[in-house]
């Protein structure tokens, strides 16, 4: 019997069981396969363990220096780190946490049948604690379907499989407790709309997938309440689907344009596709008339199962490579397919020194040789100097000098104008910018450093931009 007894039925069973016994008769058998050893036998071949090394660095000094001197020798411990993924394309992608891969060098992969594979990080969102891996395996991979979580059930059973503490192809099953909890992570930064469940989940499952009884992917186990038994928290996988397709467009991953969003499966009459959520104007998505609305029947002549299969099929295509999509637009009085043609444009990097002086109105230059010696440095170095301010610009305004460093832009550290143009495409006028600025100057105790966090309000000068 493959089907689930009830507790009635149990109950039968048991006295009939009882009775036969009694009587010397063959006794009956209660069926052993439950959803939860369906599911585990349908999916763990496309569940990972994660490993890999990491870095810590801390400073060894006597003295108790505040954090702005960073001065000293420093210590440097590789630390394991451990966790789970799944396999969402045949083609060796990963889906796990970004907490899990921040930092960690020679991430490595291993499957339930034992063998490993060197994995690389393809797309990282710390925001939202998702990270895309991939791995060659020489061949065709099974993968987990992704299900949905906008229906999720309170008291439904769910099913989690993982590498806690090292134990690999763990699997353990409970209920959905709760749905929506915002949790905070570290200072400043909350998870949110995460699932709450009591299958138990411990460092280790972080990355693993959270399945419902039909082995559809319904959440990423991300988080655990270290002080509380059987509380745990998992990303839904409505929010891995809205993301990774920004995680994985052509524009996020490499320097050129395309101009094509895509969102989920959906079906309009006879025809299923994804549906097109967005085109860039002037784009060549825009330029082949694509709309918002459009269902992408095929790429290539593949037929997309998902917004991770449609994103994937462009990870490999060189600029001007063609790109055949098959479409149509359920909008029309009598919708039929199309065929259109696509190709990504390159992207060029834009001048880093011309959006200096357009946002901020401040000069910007790499350290080289000759500069270093404009502003008696002893040496060039790879990272940014402010040469020149206007008098009445934002950067003056700011407090900001010619010969200051620029240290960080955001969260990022720039060491040249390409990496600082990069930064700075991201932003528009009238958002805030930090830099951290380095400032160095001689007094009377020999050289002085001053580090501080300028806001600049990126502010076009004239209209100009």
């Amino acid at each position: 019997m493959n089907s689930l007894t009830t507790p009635r039925q149990a109950l039968v069973l048991i006295l009939l069981t009882t009775v036969a016994n009694l009587w010397g008769a063959e006794p009956l058998h209660f069926p052993r396969e439950t959803p939860v050893v369906a599911v585990y036998r349908r999916t763990h071949n496309a569940v990972v363990n994660i490993s890999g090394e990491q870095t810590i660095s801390q400073r060894v000094s006597p003295f108790d220096w505040p954090p702005a001197f960073d001065w000293g020798p420093r210590f440097q411990q590789q630390v394991a780190v451990l966790g789970s993924g799944f396999i969402v394309h045949e083609d060796g992608f990963i889906v796990t946490n970004a907490h899990v891969v921040e930092g960690v060098k020679r991430i490595k992969a291993v499957f339930s049948d034992g063998r490993e594979f060197q994995a690389r990080v393809i797309s990282a969102d710390t925001s939202k604690d998702l990270a895309v891996l991939r791995i060659d395996a020489g061949g065709k991979l099974p993968f987990v379907e992704f299900g949905r979580s906008d229906d999720l059930m309170i008291g439904e059973t769910v099913i989690a499989i993982g590498n806690p503490y090292g134990y690999a192809n763990t699997v353990t099953s409970g209920v959905i407790s709760a749905v929506g909890r915002d949790i905070p992570v570290s200072e400043g930064f909350w998870l949110r709309g995460l699932i709450q469940t009591d299958a138990p989940i411990n460092p280790g499952n972080s990355g693993g997938p959270l399945l419902n009884v039909n082995g559809q992917l319904i959440g990423i186990t991300t988080a655990i309440r270290a002080e509380a038994q059987n509380i745990g928290f998992a990303i839904p996988v409505d929010t891995l689907v809205d993301n990774v397709g920004q995680m994985l467009m052509p524009e996020k991953l490499r320097r050129v344009r395309l101009g094509l969003t895509i969102g989920r499966m959906t079906s309009a009459g006879p025809f299923r596709g994804l549906v097109v959520s967005g085109v860039g104007k002037g784009s060549p998505a825009d330029e082949k008339k694509l709309a918002t609305g459009d269902l992408i029947l095929e790429i290539d002549g593949h037929q997309p199962h998902s917004i991770v299969d449609f994103y994937i099929r462009m990870i490999d295509k060189e600029v001007g490579q063609p790109i055949r999509l098959s479409y149509v637009r359920p909008s029309e009085k009598n919708p039929k397919s199309r065929i259109v043609d696509l190709a990504m444009l390159p992207r060029p990097v834009p001048d880093g020194r011309a959006l200096a002086k357009t946002y901020f109105q401040m000069d910007l230059s790499e350290l080289t040789a000759a500069v270093a010696r404009r502003f008696n440095f002893e040496s060039a170095y790879p990272i940014l100097i402010v040469t020149g301010v206007d008098a009445s610009g934002g950067a003056a305004r700011a407090g900001i000098k010619p010969g200051d460093l620029i240290l960080q832009v955001g969260n990022m550290t720039p060491r040249d104008l390409p990496e600082f143009a990069i930064q700075m495409e991201k932003v528009s006028p009238g958002d805030t910018v930090e830099l951290m600025i380095l400032r160095i100057t001689m007094g009377a105790f020999g050289q002085m450093e001053r580090r501080s966090l300028v806001r600049l309000e990126a502010r076009p000068r004239n209209g100009s931009l």
